[in-house]
C-alpha cells in the first residue's frame, strides 16, 4: 500500500483531547480566582485546543469515506476545510485577545502571580504531554498540523504565563499579564496565517508547494516520441495526495510513451493520481513534431 493512502489514527486526537479538556478546566478555574488574562487567554486557547481537536477527529472520519459517483476524489478535501477552520477560529480569537488586552495597559489590574505561576506550569506540562503526542501524524496532514499549531501555540503561552506568573510574583508589577498576552496572542496569530495560506492555496488548486510545473514538464518532455506537451496541471486534492494531468502529442513512431510517463512521475515526484492524454502528431496539422527516427 502506498503511504498516501494510510488513513490517520485518531487515537493520538482522542489522548489529547482528554489532556486539553482536563487542564482547559484548570486554566480557566485558575485565571478566574487569581484575576489573570494571560492564564484566561491560555485557558482559552486551550480551549480552542479542544474544539480543533474535535473538529480533527470528524475530519478523520469523513475523509475515511469511501468515494462514489458524486465524490469521485472522495471526502479528503475535508481535511483542508478542517485546518482553514480551525486556523481562522484561533486567528479571530487572538485579535480579540490582544484587543482586550490593549485596554488593560492603561487600566491594569491585581494579580495573583504565585497561582497564575503554579498553574500554567502545570499547563506546560500538559502541553508537552499533548505535543508528543500528536507529533508523529502531523508531518503530512494539514488537518493534524493545524491541531498541533493549536498545541504549540498553547506551549509557548504557558511558557509567557509562566514569566508573568513570575514577575508579578517578585515584583508586584501587574502591567506584564497584558503584555505577554499581547506578544503571545500576536506570535500566534502570524503562525496560523501559514495554515490559512496553505488551505487557500489547495482550495484555489494552486500548484503545491515544493512542485515545479515546468520542471515535470521539462521531465515528460525528455521521453523519446514526445514532441510537445499541453494543458498541464498540477494541484493537491489534500495536504499528501498531489495530482496531474496532462495532454502529450507524440510522434506516430513513438512507444510505451504512457506507461514511461506514469513512471517517470511516480518515482521522481511521488505523484499518483495522474491522468496523462495521450495525442499522436499527425492529428494536429499546424503542429511540428520532432521524429529522431526520420532523421
Amino acid at each position: 500500500m502506498h503511504t498516501h493512502d494510510l488513513q490517520t489514527p485518531t487515537t493520538p486526537f482522542k489522548k489529547a483531547l482528554a489532556i486539553a479538556f482536563l487542564f482547559m478546566a484548570i486554566e480557566l478555574a485558575g485565571g478566574l480566582i487569581a484575576n489573570s488574562l494571560a492564564l484566561i487567554t491560555d485557558a482559552l486557547h486551550m480551549l480552542t485546543d479542544v474544539g480543533a481537536l474535535v473538529l480533527a477527529l470528524i475530519i478523520v472520519r469523513i475523509t475515511a469515506l469511501p468515494k462514489n459517483q458524486k465524490m469521485s476524489y472522495g471526502y479528503y478535501r475535508a481535511e483542508i476545510l478542517g485546518a482553514l477552520a480551525s486556523a481562522l477560529v484561533l486567528f479571530i480569537l487572538c485579535v480579540f485577545l490582544i484587543y482586550t488586552a490593549s485596554l488593560r495597559l492603561f487600566t491594569p489590574e491585581a494579580v495573583t502571580g504565585e497561582l497564575v505561576f503554579v498553574i500554567a506550569l502545570f499547563g506546560l506540562g500538559a502541553n508537552f504531554w499533548m505535543m508528543r503526542i500528536l507529533h508523529p501524524i502531523q508531518e503530512n496532514n494539514l488537518n493534524a498540523k493545524a491541531a498541533y499549531l493549536h498545541v504549540l501555540g498553547d506551549l509557548l503561552g504557558s511558557i509567557a504565563v509562566i514569566i508573568s506568573g513570575l514577575f508579578i510574583w517578585l515584583t508586584g508589577w501587574n502591567t506584564i499579564d497584558p503584555i505577554i498576552t499581547i506578544l503571545f496572542s500576536a506570535f500566534i496569530c502570524w503562525s496560523t496565517t501559514k495554515i490559512i495560506r496553505q488551505s487557500v492555496r489547495v482550495l484555489m488548486q494552486a500548484a503545491p508547494e515544493g512542485f515545479n510545473p515546468i520542471d515535470i514538464g521539462a521531465t515528460l518532455a525528455a521521453i523519446p516520441g514526445v514532441c510537445e506537451i499541453h494543458d498541464l496541471h498540477l494541484w493537491s486534492i489534500s495536504s499528501n495526495r498531489i495530482a496531474l494531468s496532462a495532454h502529450l502529442i507524440v510522434t506516430s513512431s513513438a512507444n510505451n510513451v504512457l506507461q514511461q510517463a506514469h513512471k517517470l512521475i511516480e518515482e521522481k515526484y511521488h505523484i499518483h493520481y495522474m491522468t496523462i492524454q495521450i495525442e499522436e502528431g499527425d492529428q494536429f496539422e499546424s503542429r511540428f513534431c520532432y521524429d529522431a527516427e526520420k532523421t
